[in-house]
């Protein structure tokens, strides 16, 4: 394994990553992030029949989620070539991350989300003082469009799959590369939208098994929302695309993208890994966000959950097989997303609960 140094959090790969001032990242950007545990989930592997399971969880990340890590090197490389402002098109947990981490460097943020986007997640957006513009068009309109504006106005947007972003999260490759002692998982399940973070994962790996560093393949698998699926659908249909779907409703909102911009990469790279994509219904995905606050203690958005209703799936299809090792990436914070159904006890008097007692 390769000697990366002291530098904390995802900055040990700093020699790896675009050039970047470690002063300027150090009173400027960092936050904590990178550095998240690999988890054993053995009760889940118990209930599954699976050798072993892995969470990778990045909802211990600064904001709750893994955008945290394109965020701070994209604030990071910026400011250091002197831009003093930047701008995201976002769902939720990438507007929470870009405002933040603008925050933080003292650059302003401009943000846009789509005018269905719930209350609840634009409020961490606004504490930091963001622009934020809720637009009332289609997710792909709204990003085509800040592709111009951005040219127009010289303020750089650092969306799901530029550059930076894909350079910064890439780093969740290498931590689970190391987490596993060099060894690759015969299986990575991803929660996929744009396709950026997916991609992201994906370079990591081949750069860490190009490096020597990693030992084994590691298959993939691109999870979406059975109401949102462009890239599983391609899959399915044996394209070299995504096939476009209209707009709809899922309670997986941070992978709801009928047009991933970087779908047609996730299939190339689904291919090159013998990989797989698969959706999963708002059902399953409900019941597994419950199972996974119950046997493994993580509470995490719904695009997370689908990692596990997928890995049941794939178990009882027998893709998945007993004597496999399976990472899931816990790629955002149930507190990130609008709070699930869930049934309380109503309010009862002391003298009722020590009466049991007797």
């Amino acid at each position: 394994m390769p000697n990366f140094g002291t530098d904390e959090g995802m900055w040990r790969y700093q020699a790896l990553l675009p050039k970047t001032d470690r002063k300027l990242v150090r009173q400027r950007v960092f936050m904590g992030e990178g550095g998240t545990p690999c988890l054993r989930a053995r009760r889940i592997e118990r209930d599954l029949g699976c050798r072993e399971v892995w969470l990778k969880d990045e909802t211990c990340n600064p904001t709750g989620s893994f955008k945290d890590r394109g965020t701070a090197l994209g604030v990071a490389v910026l400011a250091r070539l002197g831009f003093s402002a930047l701008g995201t098109v976002s769902t939720g947990n990438m507007a929470k991350s870009v405002a933040a981490y603008a925050a933080r460097a003292g650059m302003e943020a401009t943000i846009w989300v789509g005018a269905s986007t719930p209350i609840q997640k634009l409020a961490p957006v606004a504490v930091h003082g963001a622009l934020l513009l809720r637009i009332d068009a289609s997710y792909g309109e709204i990003y085509n469009a800040s592709i111009e504006w951005s040219r127009r106005t010289n303020v750089p947007f650092i969306n799901s799959d530029s550059a930076l972003r894909v350079e910064g999260q890439k780093t969740i490759a290498y931590e689970i590369v190391e987490q596993l002692g060099g060894r690759a998982p015969d299986w990575l399940i991803v929660p996929t939208s744009s396709g950026g973070n997916f991609s992201a994962i994906a370079k990591g790996l081949q750069e860490a098994s190009d490096g020597g560093w990693l030992g084994g393949h590691c298959r993939l698998v691109a999870v979406q929302a059975a109401e949102c699926a462009p890239i599983s659908r391609g899959w399915k249909e044996g394209s070299n695309k995504p096939i476009k779907v209209p707009p709809s409703t899922t309670i997986a909102g941070a992978i709801s993208n009928p047009s991933p911009p970087s779908g047609a990469r996730v299939l190339r790279w689904l291919r090159q890994t013998n990989g797989c994509a698969i959706a999963v219904s708002d059902r399953d995905i409900e019941a597994a966000q419950f199972r996974f606050a119950s046997k493994s203690g993580r509470f995490v958005q719904p695009a997370s959950a689908a990692c596990l209703a997928a890995l049941e799936r794939l178990r009882n299809d027998n893709v998945v097989k007993c004597e496999d090792s399976v990472v899931l990436l816990l790629t955002g914070s149930g507190s990130n997303a609008p709070p699930v159904a869930i049934e309380v006890a109503e309010p009862c008097s002391l003298t009722q609960v020590m009466a049991e007692l007797d």
